[in-house]
């Protein structure tokens, strides 16, 4: 038979006879402090890396600073620069569909139309053209006056060409645009009302 081991006292948990359970408890022991420490030195080595990468990206934002041109000052245009911007604008919103509408309405066999220039300031259409004789020119600014978007058309010069053999007479003209007179309509009425 095999003999018993009666202790009354009690002994520490490390002092115990090596059984089983004690050899359990060991290994679970060495294995939780080697997994602590792996991942103890596995944070640290993340820590370092993010520092590393953070000190890589300070220094590259720093290299694109010095690399990158400085910012171009504000744009601050003059007046005279801040009209030639609004006569250009005027000139690229042109109604350039109706405009040349209107003149192939008149066109005809007795005036050659030779140039066209809108006029945004006086709201008028300049242009060069020639015609047979005094009537026939009369007669087209009177008929170019009457259709849209013109509001009445008038010569501003002419000439007789004697360089050509037929003679033509070529004239300077301007037309009114239509919206010109309801613009200046309004601005006559609120001045009545002024006074």
């Amino acid at each position: 038979m095999k003999a018993l081991q009666i202790d009354f006292a009690e002994r520490p948990l490390w002092r115990l006879p090596a059984t089983r359970q004690r050899r359990i408890l060991a290994a679970v022991g060495v294995v939780t402090a080697l997994a602590w420490t792996a991942v103890l030195w596995w944070w640290q080595l993340l820590e370092q890396r993010l520092a590393e990468t953070t000190q890589a990206i300070a220094l590259a934002r720093q290299e694109i600073v010095a690399r990158s041109p400085p910012p171009p000052p504000p744009l601050l245009l003059s007046e005279q620069q801040v009209v030639a911007i609004n006569r250009i604008v005027e000139q690229l919103n042109t109604p350039w569909p109706a405009l040349l509408d209107g003149f192939e309405r008149v066109a005809g066999a007795d005036v050659a139309l030779l140039q066209i220039e809108p006029d945004h300031r006086r709201h008028v259409v300049k242009g060069v053209a020639e015609a047979k004789d005094h009537q026939r020119m009369l007669d087209y600014l009177e008929q170019l006056g009457s259709v849209a978007p013109f509001n009445g058309a008038m010569v501003t010069r002419h000439e007789v060409n004697e360089r050509d053999p037929n003679r033509p007479l070529r004239f300077m003209f301007e037309a009114l645009l239509a919206d010109a007179t309801a613009g200046a309509a309004t601005a006559s009425e609120h001045e009545g009302n002024s006074e």
